[in-house]
């Protein structure tokens, strides 16, 4: 006779291998989708997705899409549209095909043939909406999903390398960009981390502006420049930090003479490299 605990390590051992079985199907989808993007490296993410030039302007997109419709919806918005921008690097009219089924998986959803695509189509549905992408339904196959400009304008997409690389140099202020290595695809960080730590990983990627320093980043300029909420913050970069992609140390705050009481702020320091040296979910091995 089966007992209570027989039944729960028969519970534990099915959603490993539900677990196990996700992992592998994602690091499948994300080599065959690296193939197909002719081996991008990185996604190509605009500064002005991440930030916005001042508090009086719109939210900025990365804001937007966490944000819009609430729940876990802002997660897979922006993992969809971060793994468009992935496979459009250098296209400047990148169009697909794929059905949802094959995004969810790539993004490592369960259930990526039922819950897992709808999820998909709720998101693509929301770009849609918000002038991210533009949908062409076409019947008895999948939508066509045509990549539109990552400002959330409705124009068209036109890719950053290129233009940062060919137009005069005052002309390229509105195309600079930050790379997000392809190891957030392919050694499967896409389905481990949450929508704000990927969030903060870019806000941080753009803090850096492509040099190795250490951010400090202060909850004026997290709603200023990033409009994300403290929040979103704190979750964010504690998970970075949980999961060893950021490095965290306390600095001392210059005070004046005098001062009663000793102050410090964390700062951050990342390596973008982390992400393509280890597998999530693995343990790592210290010297």
């Amino acid at each position: 006779m089966e007992t209570s605990d027989d039944f729960g390590q028969r519970n534990d051992d099915f959603g490993q291998r539900k677990a196990e079985r996700s992992r592998i199907e994602q690091r499948l989808a994300a080599k065959q989708a690296k193939a197909r993007a002719g081996g991008a490296r990185s996604a190509a993410v605009r500064y002005r997705f991440i930030a916005r030039g001042g508090p009086e302007e719109d939210p900025p997109p990365l804001a937007r899409l966490l944000r819009g419709g609430g729940g876990k919806g802002g997660a897979a918005r922006l993992k969809l549209y971060l793994s468009l921008l992935w496979l459009s690097r250098n296209d400047d009219a990148p169009r697909f095909e794929y059905p949802a089924h094959q995004w969810a998986r790539l993004l490592g959803f369960d259930s990526p043939d039922t819950a897992g695509a709808r999820r998909v189509q709720q998101a693509f549905r929301w770009l849609d909406e918000e002038a991210f992408v533009r949908l062409q339904h076409r019947q008895g196959a999948s939508s066509a999903v045509y990549l539109l400009s990552d400002a959330g304008t409705g124009r068209a997409f036109q890719a950053p390398g290129p233009a940062v690389k060919h137009l005069p140099k005052a002309q390229r202020e509105e195309h600079l960009y930050v790379q997000l290595p392809a190891g957030l695809w392919t050694k499967g960080w896409i389905m481990e981390l949450s929508g704000a730590a990927i969030a903060m990983y870019l806000v941080l990627l753009h803090e850096r502006r492509g040099e190795a320093k250490t951010v400090w980043l202060s909850p004026r300029i997290g709603q200023e420049r990033y409009d994300l909420s403290d929040e979103t913050r704190r979750k964010g970069l504690n998970e970075l930090a949980r999961h060893d992609l950021v490095s965290v140390r306390r600095r001392p705050v210059h005070q004046g003479l005098f001062e009663d009481h000793f102050r410090s702020r964390n700062v951050y320091e990342l390596n973008p490299e982390d992400l393509e040296r280890y597998e999530a979910g693995e343990e790592r091995s210290w010297v």
